[in-house]
């Protein structure tokens, strides 16, 4: 039996990735985290902080054969900026230290984001997974850029593993309710005056079969994961029948500062995104990955809003 260690299961991602793993009768799942599931799932969660040294010592006592690490996500609005950066640095450290010791781990998926790349008025207009770019990092791209390099200083240890870095455009849908879902479907979305960015984006149920695929399809590397095409922010919201609010930035600020009241925080990754957008080249995900989202960008903006024809809606 194949024991698959994820942590993140807490997420909508973590655990609708675990649900689907659970079907097949030959995996175990460890599931990993340190917050309750938003997704219901079979398998036992292991509470930890990956901070911490039990969770290292964990690792090396369930000896699994894989591991996929999703607890990559930016929880600054819920831990607060220091502990977030603990758990996300830190944490890679005693995960990727683990990983180094135990030799029975084969494969090694990590979810990061496209954000690692850096955003702004310098970039290209399409980044491709090599590229050295000159857009501004906030902290929770640094902490993603901290994590590659773990992984890419393990790979050098360990090439009997395969290592694979899916880095994600952001994820949209109507169910997986994150930061820039909530955002794109207020019936009013507040936007920067003279900005219209181009983006990408990835279906929720792309995403998580973007991660089975890859535990299903070893591959080394970073692979840039999103929907085919790319539209700008005002189309995006046409599409969904919303409404956009151009605002010049002193007012823009104090929008987004009072949807962080109403419970609605923008991370500012995300405020990066929506104020100079972001394009990446996908070929390796279609060549050397041979990963093919079902949806295109327009059927992910339709079903994200709940518009996508009936017939188009099964991934």
């Amino acid at each position: 039996m194949r024991q698959i260690l994820v942590t993140g299961a807490a997420t909508w991602t973590g655990g609708h990735l675990i649900r689907r793993l659970e079907q097949d009768a030959d995996t175990e799942v460890l599931a990993v985290d340190e917050i309750e599931p938003r997704v219901e799932f079979d398998s036992d969660l292991f509470t930890f902080e990956l901070d911490r040294p039990e969770f290292a010592h964990f690792v090396l006592e369930v000896r699994p054969d894989a591991v996929v690490h999703l607890q990559t996500v930016d929880r600054s609005a819920l831990l607060g900026g220091r502990r977030a950066h603990d758990e996300a640095v830190v944490g890679a450290q005693a995960l990727f230290g683990a990983i180094r010791r135990c030799d029975c781990i084969k494969q090694v998926v990590v979810k990061s984001d496209i954000c690692v790349y850096g955003m702004g008025p310098r970039n290209p207009s399409v980044v491709v997974e090599g590229a050295s770019l000159e857009g501004t990092r906030g902290s929770y791209a640094r902490d993603l850029k901290a994590l590659e390099d773990y992984i890419e200083a393990t790979a050098a240890t360990r090439s009997d593993v395969t290592f694979t870095v899916l880095r994600f455009a952001p994820i949209f849908g109507s169910e997986v309710n994150n930061p820039l879902s909530r955002y794109l479907r207020l019936p009013l979305v507040p936007t920067r005056l003279g900005y219209d960015p181009r983006l990408q984006l990835i279906s929720e149920h792309d995403a998580v079969r973007a991660l089975e695929h890859a535990l299903a399809n070893p591959a080394n590397g970073a692979f840039n994961i999103a929907a085919r095409g790319q539209q700008y922010l005002s189309r995006i919201l046409r599409l969904g029948h919303r409404v956009a609010q151009p605002l010049p930035r002193r007012a823009y600020d104090i929008a987004v500062k009072g949807m962080s009241r109403a419970d609605l925080h923008l991370p500012a990754h995300i405020k990066r995104l929506v104020h100079h957008g972001l394009v990446t080249d996908t070929d390796r995900m279609n060549q050397v990955l041979g990963f093919q989202p079902n949806y295109n960008l327009r059927q992910t903006v339709l079903a994200g809003y709940g518009l996508l024809p009936t017939r188009a809606t099964q991934p």
